[in-house]
């Protein structure tokens, strides 16, 4: 009899303490556009998903890129989104809809580096469902983390950024609010299709541009190996795929060619071995889009929101031969 009590009291313990736990999740861990992305894909049908980095992010308009195609998409891609996030997110949308087709926009960089500590191992598996797809993301990607980041999922955002926002963000989430009002400032605008808009930045005020460089040599295995499940994915499901890399400035072009060269022949043979399209705006398809400075707001290849519209409808047209 003691023994039981002593059970349940230690039970009643941890519901207690994960109570707590939610609640403080809840009202401390800020609502992001990944909330807003990941909640689409789990409750909505969409016919086209995007997968990819931030250029793919702040570059493709789903809407313009689809136009005329009867087809319906979301734009997935994130800055830090790594071939391990997509793979889950693709299994995601997978799990919970019927996507058609996913295309993935390639950024080499992200294929050359372990992914970093911090909350980026949070920000798409933070917002999954409870989902097989979350399961084996837990798995795979965090368990041999830091244990805070399972437990504490809040602790990577001060506090004194945080504190002040906890009412209103305590208040989004148990109201199921996802409007996209407060996903907007004075650089940017989320849109409820999953694009980013930029506002224009001129050229003088770019931010300093270093990038990471492409070299063969430093290609991490497992960014491959998941770039491979995905593709393996889509194929047992009977989904179409497609790569895209999105133009970059012409400087950044110019300065770094033998390091972009080297990456366009390195995946261009990926996906060719694969019978998988690869709509490359950095050397097939360069001509097709400028690459002038000034449809840019950075040297990394994030265009204005005007440029973007515009190469939307130019990649949509190649695409889907509208």
């Amino acid at each position: 009899m003691r023994s039981f009590k002593k059970t349940g009291k230690a039970l009643l313990c941890l519901v207690i303490l994960f109570v707590i736990l939610k609640l403080l999740d809840t009202a401390l861990y800020p609502c992001t556009y990944t909330r807003n992305d990941v909640h689409t894909i789990a409750t909505q049908q969409k016919d086209v998903i995007l997968l990819g980095t931030s250029n793919g992010k702040m570059n493709i308009d789903p809407d313009l890129l689809l136009e005329g195609t009867g087809l319906s998409g979301h734009n997935l891609c994130a800055g830090g989104q790594y071939p391990v996030d997509a793979y889950y997110l693709a299994r995601l949308a997978v799990e919970k809809q019927d996507p058609k087709m996913i295309i993935l926009e390639l950024d080499p960089a992200y294929y050359m580096m372990e992914k970093e500590p911090g909350n980026n191992y949070l920000l798409f598996y933070h917002e999954f469902p409870v989902s097989r797809a979350k399961l084996d993301y837990t798995v795979d990607a965090l368990l041999g983390q830091d244990f805070r980041m399972l437990f504490f999922p809040f602790y990577e955002y001060p506090l004194s950024v945080e504190i002040p926002h906890m009412k209103d963000t305590f208040t989004q989430k148990v109201t199921g609010d996802y409007s996209v009002e407060r996903l907007q400032n004075s650089r940017q605008a989320y849109h409820e299709n999953g694009f980013i808009e930029k506002f224009p930045v001129s050229v003088e005020n770019f931010p300093a541009y270093s990038p990471s460089l492409f070299e063969e040599e430093k290609v991490v295995e497992e960014d491959m190996g998941y770039l491979r499940k995905l593709v393996a994915l889509c194929r047992e499901n009977e989904i179409e795929i497609a790569a895209v890399s999105t133009p970059l400035p012409g400087g950044a072009l110019h300065r770094d060619q033998a390091y972009f060269d080297a990456a366009w022949d390195y995946f261009g043979d990926f996906f060719a071995e694969n019978e998988i399209p690869f709509y490359n705006f950095n050397r097939e398809y360069f001509d097709a889009f400028s690459h002038g400075d000034d449809v840019f707001v950075d040297y990394d290849g994030h265009m204005n929101g005007d440029a973007a519209r515009a190469y939307s409808k130019v990649l949509g047209t190649i695409m889907f031969q509208k």
